[in-house]
């Protein structure tokens, strides 16, 4: 069998696998990049693959880092932010408590119909050059110091790559974890039972009430949400996509799962008309693409990137949970590592320093994302709790996270130890955050619902956050990441005391600064 040279070998050739590839050539268009992916393209539009929802990381890395902006505007939804629906259902679902924004922030982000992505994406890279192996069975993989191999079977016949750098987005697969024993476990527990029907679930449709129609500046939009129906211990996504059609997943923790019964779609469809009946109702009679259960989902990885030639992107890696949706977050963040040692070393620089560093930035930010559903299931169907922990969770994720990927500072190694002690900061904030959240989750409380909206768009420093995202080079990185984590400190005094049973309705002048009103929403 002829062995083939090529400088990147990516096994997989999902979300996380194309996006490197066109990262890849995009940095260097002189590297010779072979993807190896099992299924054959084109693949269904409407394929069933978790991570169909982007939040600011995911979405700014796609359209802006990689150029897709008019393939996003053109063929997937822009989302219209997260929305919870609280409380125990109602017939009319103006009754239930909503959490939510009347309007954008402005940041785009989007639905995405993950089919679509990745042939656009693989035309893309088969147009550029990029070697993309499909229909490819691996047979084996030997990594050695810069010299990685690849065994596959294809429709074409048995092929044989070699190269400097071998990258694992094989998702679930997991070849160089396996092969490497990296697995590593995760704190969090949690399960999701998911699958698409052919068939727009449209939210505002639920009620015809004209002041619940009203609430958002552009009614009728609800249903561009990542609408989340939220009960003790899960919650149900509702994600439309652009072919029409709607995915549907219940994410839930062991305690929930075991009382649920759930283990076929049967029973999943006899759960939902128990505990969110309005869902299910829209569910019935439409034709079911695809259904999936996946149990203890979240998972770590001891080492994302090596400077002997190989790294793991996507969920080859680690996955903590789809609640924000930060999937494609983390795709980006690998990716941008990734595709900063492969360029640095093809220009023959020493990178054993840099791949140690990612990885510790890496595991940081992993660590923090894992912190924010950790043990707090139990508390996902109170509207008290929640309506706290998403103000506080976006603070954090929009003050800090964010603002070092959209400044392009992650991989600028100086910089990141210099705000080393402003970031300490925000991670012992939110630390303190997540455990008072956790001792609140352990109630499993679900309140009586009362119709209430709680509009975060009303929110000043939430608003605040956005505006520097927004500001691009106009800031910089460090006045930002100082300025926010001084917000994140004085946010942690207001929300831990609206934690507490005896909160007072009572608003100083400095909370209203930056919340407005919303302690007197959250008590209600």
């Amino acid at each position: 069998m002829k062995i083939q040279s090529t400088d990147v070998i990516i096994a997989g050739g999902g979300l996380a696998g194309l996006a490197l590839a066109k990262q890849l050539i995009m940095a260097n268009p002189e590297l010779d990049i072979t993807v190896v992916e099992k299924r054959k393209f084109p693949i269904p539009d409407t394929i069933a693959k978790i991570g169909e929802s982007t939040v600011e990381i995911g979405s700014h890395y796609f359209t802006e880092n990689l150029n897709l902006k008019k393939h996003f505007q053109e063929k997937h939804l822009k989302k219209h932010g997260l929305r919870c629906f609280f409380g125990a259902p109602q017939d009319d679902y103006s009754q239930q408590d909503e959490l939510g924004v009347s309007e954008l922030f402005g940041i785009p982000t989007y639905q995405i119909e993950r089919g679509v992505l990745e042939n656009y994406l693989y035309s893309e890279l088969i147009e550029q050059g990029v070697r993309v192996v499909d229909g490819a069975t691996t047979e084996s993989v030997d990594l050695n110091n810069k010299n990685q191999e690849i065994s596959v079977k294809s429709d074409a016949g048995d092929m044989h790559f070699r190269g400097p750098w071998l990258v694992d987005a094989t998702g679930r697969q997991e070849l160089v974890k396996n092969k490497l024993g990296l697995k590593k476990p995760s704190a969090h527990q949690g399960n999701a039972i998911w699958f698409r029907i052919d068939k727009r679930i449209v939210v505002d449709e639920w009620s015809s009430n004209e002041g619940w129609q009203n609430r958002l500046k552009q009614p009728g939009n609800r249903w561009l949400s990542t609408n989340h129906l939220m009960g003790k211990g899960y919650w149900t996504w509702v994600i439309p996509l652009g072919s029409g059609a709607t995915s549907i997943g219940i994410v839930i923790d062991d305690q929930a799962l075991e009382e649920s019964g759930i283990e076929t779609f049967e029973d999943t469809i006899q759960w939902l008309k128990q505990q969110q009946p309005k869902c299910a109702a829209a569910v019935e009679g439409a034709k079911v693409l695809d259904f999936k259960i996946v149990r203890n989902y979240s998972y770590g990885c001891k080492k994302m990137f090596s400077d002997e030639g190989w790294c793991l992107t996507g969920e080859a890696g680690a996955f903590t949970d789809p609640f924000y949706a930060p999937g494609s977050d983390f795709i980006a963040i690998n990716n941008t590592f990734i595709t900063h040692l492969i360029c640095n070393d093809k220009k023959g620089k020493d990178i054993r320093l840099d791949s140690a560093v990612f990885h510790m930035f890496y595991n940081s930010f992993f660590e923090s994302t894992l912190s924010l559903y950790t043990h707090q299931y139990g508390g996902f169907g109170d509207r008290r709790m929640m309506s706290i922990k998403l103000l506080w969770d976006y603070a954090y994720y929009w003050g800090v996270l964010t603002v070092l990927f959209f400044k392009n500072t992650i991989t600028d190694i100086d910089l990141m130890r210099s705000l080393n002690p402003l970031l300490s900061r925000a991670q012992d904030s939110n630390n303190r955050m997540q455990a008072l959240l956790i001792e609140r989750a352990k109630l499993r409380l679900v309140l009586p619902a009362k119709g209430l909206f709680l509009d975060q768009y009303l929110i000043p420093c939430l608003t605040r956050f956005n505006d520097i995202l927004k500001a691009g080079d106009d800031i910089d990185t460090e006045t930002a990441i100082k300025e926010n984590v001084e917000v994140l400190e004085s946010l942690l005094k207001y929300l831990s005391d609206m934690l507490k049973e005896d909160a007072e309705l009572t608003i100083s002048h400095d909370e209203r600064e930056l919340l407005g009103d919303y302690r007197l929403s959250v008590l209600a």
